[in-house]
């Protein structure tokens, strides 16, 4: 019981983090009771099951299907069962617009994405690649390689040290010496966690290829700066990533021609919402309440109910929740609460928070910024009153880089670690600190400062809490089979989908979309089989 009661204490307080209207609707968690899970409540007796279930034509009319979040993953499991004839589906999304963490905001001379940026090409069915290839008459670019030059204390690197050790690095990423070091039995402790390995790795390189000192701690340099670049995809630092996150699970690399939006990624989540009915997606929902089993015969229903008071009766309720979300408070959103197994699942998996920043100009930068870099020991401030360097968030830079649609436009990437301090700092010292790094890698002290910045806020947000989903040291695999399993026996009561929930694409635009379908499918096999018997 010490256990459960652990597991469903939120991490962050509820009513400090969400305020939207919430003083007013408290009651939906004030008369919750201490929930526990029994096993032989997450199974309906067939007396209770509709009379239309037993009929697809019916079902499709009247199946009343909610879906919990506008992100990819519900919005494509919203357009898939309406492309099968269930007509009663309702998306309802807690923030004012839909897409998750797709998100396109219009900035100075171009499009910039918050979230999820790129489309790799990928043929296979249900894809977001194909989803983009249908949408008619939106711009596609291809997105090509580009020069990026290392700079280490104010001077470029060889290129072609830099080349030999990203060549080398990619090999590492996709887990090439991990079946080595355990065929051979030694070195087991460098496989603990991401890092270790990457260190390990490295440091064996480092030793083979350079000799001179200078050299060396270049080369250090470089590999730190490819770390942190890994680390910035999860948003988290690589010391808390599993190493089954490379082995069996490698993070697709950006590849050498990925596919972007100019006018936005959004667009293709408008292609999903195009097909929604005004009342078939809701914004401005948060859910304060999930009942997720119903007992029809003493007048109790399955219903999702929402913080504004509004209450939405379901015979499937389909949840795509972040990660985040769920961590903090599947304990006090779910009645009855989730079985044990899944509670552990989602507080093993791992969810980081990556930070995005852009800054625009009002003159062009091709003035002043000739090409995309990367700065190597490059913070911009010290504490010299101990010696000690002093602890500056333009030491977790990865890249400096102009988007490729503007000429007015830098994105700034994060790696390395404390994203969350990084979300928490005012623009004003953002602003200072980007502009004395740019000055110092360029060694131009008339580099402008910027006119506006923009930037995530994925942590901070009381809807998401978090950005993408990872493996952590204390995850596997089967917590994401187990967070991804269906509850209610024989109907599939309450399902889950997200990218999360997937093992094929797990933490990618391409999982959330396909897990979404998997779950409207899930829903459609269950009447097409009750039609079949």
């Amino acid at each position: 019981m010490a256990l459960r009661q652990l597991l469903l204490k939120p991490e962050h307080p509820i009513l400090t983090i969400i305020s939207y209207r919430i003083a007013g609707k408290r009651s939906l968690y004030r008369n919750a009771k201490a929930l526990k899970a029994d096993s032989g409540n997450q199974y309906h007796n067939h007396s209770s099951i509709p009379h239309y279930n037993r009929n697809l034509e019916a079902a499709r009319k009247n199946a009343r299907i909610v879906v919990i979040g506008a992100g990819l993953a519900g919005l494509s499991a919203a357009q898939h069962l309406l492309s099968h004839g269930f007509r009663k589906c309702l998306v309802l999304e807690a923030t004012d617009r839909y897409g998750g963490r797709i998100n396109s905001k219009k900035f100075g001379d171009t499009f910039c994405e918050l979230g999820a940026k790129w489309v790799n090409i990928d043929g296979s069915h249900d894809s977001t690649y194909e989803l983009l290839k249908n949408a008619e008459g939106l711009g596609k670019q291809i997105k090509e390689k580009e020069k990026v030059q290392y700079v280490h204390e104010e001077k470029q690197v060889n290129p072609v040290m830099v080349e030999l050790i990203d060549t080398l690095f990619r090999q590492l990423c996709g887990g090439l010496k991990v079946k080595d070091t355990l065929k051979k039995g030694n070195d087991l402790h460098a496989l603990d966690n991401v890092m270790a390995y990457f260190q390990m790795e490295s440091n064996k390189i480092i030793s083979i290829s350079y000799k001179d000192p200078a050299e060396k701690q270049t080369a250090q340099e470089i590999f730190q700066s490819l770390f942190k670049e890994f680390s910035s995809i999860f948003g988290c630092c690589l010391e808390n990533v599993n190493i089954e996150q490379i082995t069996s699970y490698p993070v697709v690399q950006q590849e050498q021609h990925p596919i972007y939006v100019p006018t936005g990624l959004d667009n293709v989540v408008n292609e999903l919402k195009k097909n929604l009915d005004v009342d078939q997606l809701q914004t401005g929902k948060p859910v304060g309440k999930i009942e997720w089993i119903g007992h029809p015969m003493l007048g109790e229903f399955k219903s999702v109910g929402c913080l504004d008071g509004s209450l939405y009766k379901a015979d499937h309720i389909i949840c795509t929740l972040p990660l985040g979300v769920l961590k903090n408070f599947a304990g006090i959103l779910f009645n009855p609460t989730l079985p044990l197994d899944k509670l552990l699942a989602i507080r093993n998996l791992g969810n980081g928070n990556p930070v995005k920043i852009f800054v625009s100009y009002k003159k062009p930068i091709s003035r002043w910024f000739k090409s995309n870099m990367r700065p190597l020991s490059c913070s911009v401030t010290s504490d010299t009153s101990n010696n000690q360097p002093e602890r500056n968030w333009t030491q977790q830079v990865v890249e400096i880089s102009q988007l490729p649609t503007s000429q007015h436009v830098l994105e700034i990437r994060i790696g390395g670690g404390y994203y969350d301090e990084i979300e928490k700092l005012p623009d004003s010292n953002l602003v200072e600190e980007i502009t004395a790094l740019l000055r110092k890698c360029i060694r131009n002290h008339l580099v402008p400062y910027p006119q506006g910045l923009l930037r995530s806020y994925w942590n901070s947000s009381a809807c998401y809490l978090g950005g993408r989903p990872y493996f952590s040291i204390s995850s596997s695999a089967r917590d994401v089979q187990r967070l991804a399993a269906p509850l209610g026996e024989p109907i599939p009561s309450l399902l889950f989908a997200g990218d999360a929930t997937t093992l094929h694409g797990f933490g990618t635009i391409d999982g959330a979309r396909t897990s979404g379908i998997r779950e409207a499918q899930r829903i459609i096999d269950y009447y097409t089989m009750k039609q079949c018997n």
